[in-house]
């Protein structure tokens, strides 16, 4: 996947997943609270849509999931 930051590799996710965006951020496009993102293994801070990417970047997409009994 072709991406030069972060928000470029979900719009590539919502254009083969169509509704995965929708999931991951809010109606303004910010990133939802529950959304962690890694660039390397390591959360990009402080705009974590914006992170850039550069060949051979791996980048992780973690929704948080809490619950129990």
């Amino acid at each position: 996947m072709d991406a030069t930051n972060v928000q470029g590799v979900i719009d590539a996710l919502e254009g083969k997943y169509k509704g995965v965006k929708s999931r991951l951020c809010d109606e303004d496009g910010r990133l939802r609270s529950y959304v962690r993102v890694f660039v390397n293994g390591e959360r990009p801070r402080p705009r974590r849509r914006q992170a850039p990417l550069k060949a051979g970047d791996s980048v992780s997409i973690v929704p948080a999931i809490a619950g129990g009994f």
